[in-house]
C-alpha cells in the first residue's frame, strides 16, 4: 500500500530544502549592457539578450554582483525580475562619449547586485567614496546577506581601469595614481570590518592581478597595522579565462570569518558557453567570464 504523508510534512521538507546553508555568489562584468537593443559601445540584439539570459540560468548563483550596467531594466533582460531582486548603483550618469568601433554613444557603466527571491537580504547602499567624486568612476554597491543566525557584508566593486602593473605605486600613470587613491578607500572598509569581526566578500572587477603573492595591492589588502589577516582570494588558483589575458583580474575576496565558510573546490570560472580549452573572443558574451563560490552558512 503506498504511504501518503500529510501535507504539513510535506510543506515542511519543502521549506527546510528552499533554506540551504549554502549561497552561492558570482561576479559577472557584463562589458557595457545597455537596456536597449542596438545601443551603446556593445550593440546587442535580442538574440544576444537570450543567450546572456539562458547562460546565466546555468550559473546556478544566488547573489551576483554586475559591472558595466546601464540599469535596472538592462539586468532584468539577463536576470528576469519575477526570480531575482536587482539593485543598481545610485551614481549620477556622466557624459556619454564616443565608442571605439560603432560610433556609437556610451550608455552608463554601474555595479549591481542580482539576488535571487529567496535570499534574505538587507539593502545598505551605494559605497560612493570608490568614485573618489570624479565623474565617471564607478561607485561601491552593499548589501547584507542574511542566513539563519549569520550576517555576511558584501560589496561589489569595479575598480579604475589602465592600472596593471604590480606596484601601482611606483607607476606615473594617470589611472595608477586614480588606482592608488581608491586602494586606502578600500581597505580601510575592509579593515573596519576586520577589527569587528564581521565577515564580508568583496567580488567584481579589480582591474588589476592581484592573485600574484607579490602584489602591492594583495599585499595593501592582506596586512592591517603591519601585521598579516587573513584574507582569502578565490581566484588565488585559478585562471581567467580570456584567451589572450589569462591572469584573472576579477576576484571574490572574503575575509573576518567569511573565508571559514566557503566550500572547497567550489570557486569556478565559468567559460562561453561551456568551451573551457576552446572558446574565442567572438563567442564570448561580454569580455569578462563571471567567476564563482561557494558559501556555507551555519544554520
Amino acid at each position: 500500500m503506498k504511504k501518503r504523508f500529510p501535507f504539513y510534512i510535506i510543506g515542511l521538507v519543502l521549506l527546510l530544502s528552499s533554506c540551504s546553508s549554502k549561497v552561492h555568489f558570482v561576479t559577472w562584468n557584463m562589458e557595457h549592457l545597455a537596456e536597449n537593443v542596438g545601443e551603446g559601445c556593445v550593440s546587442r540584439e535580442e538574440r544576444d539578450y537570450e543567450q546572456m539570459r539562458i547562460f546565466a540560468q546555468g550559473l546556478e548563483a544566488d547573489v551576483v554582483a554586475l559591472q558595466e550596467v546601464e540599469s535596472v531594466k538592462a539586468v532584468a533582460r539577463v536576470f528576469p525580475q519575477k526570480e531575482w531582486n536587482i539593485i543598481v548603483s545610485d551614481r549620477p550618469a556622466s557624459r556619454a562619449y564616443d565608442c571605439r568601433g560603432n560610433g556609437q554613444k556610451s550608455t552608463q557603466q554601474r555595479v549591481g547586485l542580482a539576488i535571487r527571491k529567496d535570499v534574505k537580504y538587507q539593502e545598505v547602499g551605494g559605497f560612493k567614496e570608490l568614485a573618489l567624486d570624479r565623474e565617471g568612476l564607478r561607485y561601491g554597491l552593499v548589501v547584507k546577506i542574511i542566513r539563519g543566525k549569520d550576517t555576511l557584508e558584501v560589496m561589489s566593486v569595479h575598480m579604475k581601469s589602465g592600472c596593471f602593473v604590480e606596484d601601482y605605486g611606483a607607476s606615473d600613470r594617470s589611472a595608477c595614481e586614480t588606482f592608488e587613491k581608491q586602494v586606502p578607500i578600500l581597505d580601510g572598509w575592509m579593515e573596519e570590518r576586520l577589527k569587528a569581526g564581521k565577515p564580508f566578500v568583496v567580488l567584481g572587477d579589480f582591474n588589476h592581478r592581484i592573485a600574484n603573492a607579490e602584489n602591492k595591492l594583495w599585499k595593501d589588502l592582506t596586512h592591517m597595522d603591519g601585521k598579516p589577516v587573513v584574507i582569502v582570494n578565490s581566484m588565488k588558483e585559478l585562471k581567467g579565462c580570456h584567451p589572450r589575458y589569462p591572469d584573472p583580474i576579477d576576484h571574490i575576496l572574503m575575509g573576518a570569518g567569511a573565508e571559514q565558510w566557503q566550500v572547497q573546490g567550489s570557486e569556478t570560472v565559468y567559460y562561453f558557453p561551456g568551451k573551457v580549452d576552446a572558446m574565442t573572443e567572438e563567442e564570448m558574451l561580454s569580455d569578462h567570464c563571471p567567476v564563482g563560490v561557494t558559501l556555507k552558512f551555519n544554520r
